[in-house]
């Protein structure tokens, strides 16, 4: 006998009121989120959307945040104005649901006024499954570095415009080759698997920033 399932539901990913956030980064918060005094300055100047074991925020870059203000010494005067933040993703689950980036993604497209919108990603062991979710929502990858007194980030934005060409596939593990070719102004649009892990797709821009 054949038995026929219903597919799996997806969780509902919608906004978070603060207290559902604050319970997500005491479970499961990343290093992003201390010390914890500054999750409220980030809870007033964005926006919290999430699932009930996965979330982020979306901050304007002109945030009054440790971490926007990190971000915006970096940047200079580069693509400031309207733009967006999204933060790491805490999560207290095995993986963190692709659905959940994609509405964030889509949240900071329309609140960005013509802005550039940035994701940042903590260089930990989760990060392989996470840059293949921003990829596909069209950001690229395009530095490797500390943020503020954070661990190496991965810092990817919007409006990556690659040259004609073939791309310089790196490993993900290999991060003096992956930082000295963002640097020169590459950027990582694509992945796929390498081993247990990623190589990481690197193309030159068209106007490097």
């Amino acid at each position: 006998m054949i038995q026929v399932c219903d597919p799996p539901r997806q969780r509902q990913v919608r906004r978070l009121s603060a207290e559902e956030f604050f319970t997500l980064v005491r479970c499961g918060g990343a290093g992003f989120y201390r010390p914890c005094s500054e999750v409220p300055r980030m809870l007033t100047a964005g926006e919290a959307w999430g699932t009930a074991r996965a979330a982020l925020l979306v901050l304007p870059l002109t945030a009054d945040t440790a971490a926007a203000a990190a971000l915006r010494n970096w940047l200079g005067r580069r693509q400031l104005e309207g733009g967006c933040l999204l933060t790491p993703p805490v999560n207290t689950g095995e993986e963190l649901p692709a659905r959940l980036v994609e509405i964030a993604a889509a949240r900071a497209d329309r609140l960005r006024r013509k802005g550039t919108a940035w994701a940042v990603v903590e260089c930990t062991e989760t990060a392989a499954a996470l840059l293949p979710l921003y990829f596909r929502q069209g950001f690229g990858l395009r530095a490797l570095r500390p943020l503020e007194s954070l661990a190496p980030c991965f810092l990817l934005c919007t409006g990556c415009a690659p040259v004609r060409t073939a791309p310089v596939w790196v490993p993900l593990e290999d991060r003096v080759q992956l930082a000295l070719l963002l640097a020169k102004g590459y950027a990582a649009l694509d992945s796929r698997p390498y081993g247990g892990s990623l190589a990481l797709a690197l193309y030159p821009l068209k106007e490097t920033e």
